[in-house]
């Protein structure tokens, strides 16, 4: 009897041996879990900050362009954007950036949301962006070594029209509907001499009493002249000056536009003050060293940078006015 029950004692001894040993298994195991679990946050929280630190470190100057080019446009701005940054490395800037938008809507929307820094453009996209996002203008570029610049309309020496008036009746081709040159400040002229503009889909009749008009595909209005696909265009008088001697002696202007600022550089509205005051004062002092001339002209052949006079700011004004009041949901597009 004696036997039997040391025998059954055993039993229950190492049945509960082996059930302590199970606990101290599952109890290994959570641990085991809850260490691993602890790990895995501290990797996340200790990644997490070395991203911010590294983000803190970098502090890049964007370049925001319209182009439809992306390969061109940063070729044709990254020295340029470069030596900005490298000047403004005083203030933490640690590199420079360009970021290329199809579209002016698309640059707007950039500057908005702090994505882009600053930029250059012509009066009427810079308006636009301007209108759109807050940005503000700072200063005028001389691209093509030219202040200011100003459009004209022309036609064949032979058509028979001498004044816009004689347009009625006619087609005149623009380019793209942003166009400053060859759009806005051309419909603005016309505009004040009241003659009423109609879109056509393609060259052809039109009502005697309004001037029809088409947007060129190719952005060369002038082309379509030439070839006898429309009655007149529209440029700028640096694009009339730079055709061929013996298609230019084939044609006339026959009115011109109000000059305004070859292209304006622009901030964003919330951009660092610092930033700003050391920008401006970068720009305009680039023409006074050999380096920054060189970076300036090969920037389509920029001579200078200097303030916008006041006397253009009131025109830009007035043109910013025009295409918000006359073109209405066109200029969502744009």
């Amino acid at each position: 009897m004696r036997q039997k029950w040391g025998k059954k004692n055993e039993a229950e001894r190492n049945d509960t041996e082996k059930k302590q040993e199970v606990s101290k298994v599952v109890r290994s195991m959570y641990w085991f879990r809850q260490l691993t679990a602890l790990i895995v946050i501290l990797f996340l929280l200790l990644a997490s900050a070395v991203q911010q630190s590294l983000a803190a470190e970098e502090k890049l100057l964007v370049f925001g362009r319209v182009q439809d080019n992306p390969v061109r446009a940063i070729r044709d701005r990254q020295e340029f954007v470069d030596y900005v940054a490298k000047k403004l490395a005083p203030l933490g800037i640690t590199g420079g950036k360009v970021l290329v938008l199809e579209k002016v809507g698309q640059l707007a929307r950039a500057v908005r949301e702090g994505k882009v820094d600053f930029f250059h453009d012509s009066v009427v996209a810079t308006m636009l962006v301007s209108k759109w996002s807050g940005s503000i203008p700072i200063l005028r570029q001389w691209k093509y070594n030219e202040a200011e610049y100003y459009s004209v309309i022309m036609v064949k020496k032979d058509s028979g029209i001498d004044t816009l008036s004689g347009l009625k009746g006619k087609v005149l081709a623009f380019d793209e509907p942003h166009s400053t040159s060859a759009h806005i400040l051309p419909r603005m002229l016309l505009a004040a001499n009241k003659l009423k503009l109609v879109q056509v889909v393609e060259p052809g009749r039109v009502e005697s009493d309004v001037v029809g008009y088409i947007h060129s595909s190719d952005d060369n209005a002038p082309n379509l002249l030439v070839t006898g696909k429309v009655d007149a265009a529209a440029t700028s008088h640096r694009e009339f000056q730079t055709l061929r001697p013996e298609i230019r002696d084939t044609l006339k202007i026959i009115a011109s536009s109000m000059s305004v600022p070859r292209q304006i550089i622009s901030v964003r509205k919330n951009l660092d003050t610092r930033i700003v005051i050391a920008l401006k004062e970068l720009l305009t002092d680039m023409d006074k060293n050999p380096e920054g001339q060189a970076v300036l002209r090969r920037q389509q052949g920029t001579t200078n940078i200097d303030a916008i006079p006041s006397v253009s700011i009131e025109r830009m004004k007035d043109i910013e006015r025009f295409i918000f009041s006359s073109l209405g949901k066109q200029v969502d597009s744009w």
